[in-house]
């Protein structure tokens, strides 16, 4: 699906799903590179910026959170700049620049502020998409707090698989993020000369918040690596003292067991025993020996 927004000879027309229509529009209309058409309908795992004659090709991953399965995924947004047009492209739904086209489409003043002009209102649409980070971020915040208080409530067992699901967000969120920063540097290094104007108090903007995103998410990773440290702890503390019990039911009973066994024994309908008077100190004898040659055995291994 295609929208357009124009103001002031500035257009940002932007595809949800495109199509091949589409793709042979921006062809016919802008003149893109084979290889950019060939790049546009399939996966790019990575972000790259890439300069040709009169426009930047820059593909970005920002997260978006899926409520069904609990993740946090990583979703490709294909910009398209020129000096006149920002084209954006994307197979799957991204809420935060929908919500942000939807502002600039209905609000004439959300034009005014954002429309000064195209390198402005790319930095602004890269503002937007990262600070939509912080929101989610405090979402994983407040799980982890969660986790915390349930795990001193004695539900250390249950927390496991809530701690490995936020550390999974933390990770598909660093692997989102990490990566953005070195093509955020290539493109404000570009920018300057592309548009022909001074951008750099948006583009330190855009970097800085992108690097406020990072720290938190490193704070993030620390903090549930130290209470799934402390859960681990706590889990094999309870497991020891159950051990603990096991092995003192086992020290009492073991003993009585024993000699249970050892007057139980009737020597005197074995054949190997008959008319031995010495048959049971015989069995007493070898029982003792298995037990000596069990203990070097284990002093050996270092098992003692």
């Amino acid at each position: 699906m295609k929208q357009k927004i124009e103001k002031d000879e500035i257009a940002w027309l932007d595809f949800s799903e495109p199509e091949t229509s589409d793709l042979l529009f921006l062809k016919e209309e802008f003149h893109l590179n084979k290889s950019v058409l060939a790049q546009l309908p399939v996966p790019i795992k990575r972000p790259k910026i890439e300069e040709f004659g009169g426009y930047l090709f820059l593909v970005l991953h920002f997260p978006v959170f899926n409520e069904e399965t609990r993740q946090t995924v990583p979703t490709e947004l294909d910009f398209i700049i020129t000096p006149s047009n920002i084209i954006t492209l994307h197979h799957e739904p991204i809420p935060a620049l929908e919500k942000f086209f939807d502002e600039c489409l209905n609000q004439e003043i959300s034009r005014e502020e954002h429309f000064k002009s195209t390198g402005y209102l790319l930095f602004c649409v890269l503002d937007k998409l990262i600070d939509s980070c912080l929101p989610m971020l405090d979402h994983i915040y407040e799980n982890i707090e969660k986790i915390e208080d349930k795990i001193f409530l004695g539900h250390e067992k249950e927390m496991l698989a809530e701690s490995a699901i936020v550390k999974r967000d933390i990770i598909d969120f660093r692997r989102t993020i990490k990566p953005q920063r070195s093509a955020l540097e290539i493109l404000a290094k570009k920018v300057n000369r592309f548009f022909g104007q001074d951008l750099d108090f948006v583009t330190q903007e855009v970097l800085g918040s992108n690097i406020r995103v990072w720290n938190i998410l490193e704070n993030h990773k620390e903090l549930i690596e130290s209470i799934e440290a402390t859960n681990e702890s706590l889990l094999s503390y309870k497991t020891n003292n159950i051990v603990k019990v096991l092995t003192l039911l086992s020290f009492i009973t073991f003993p009585l067991s024993l000699i249970a066994s050892i007057f139980a024994m009737n020597t005197s309908f074995n054949y190997s025993m008959i008319r031995n008077p010495y048959a049971f100190w015989v069995v007493i004898g070898g029982m003792g020996l298995v037990t000596l040659v069990m203990l070097v055995y284990f002093k050996k291994k270092k098992w003692l």
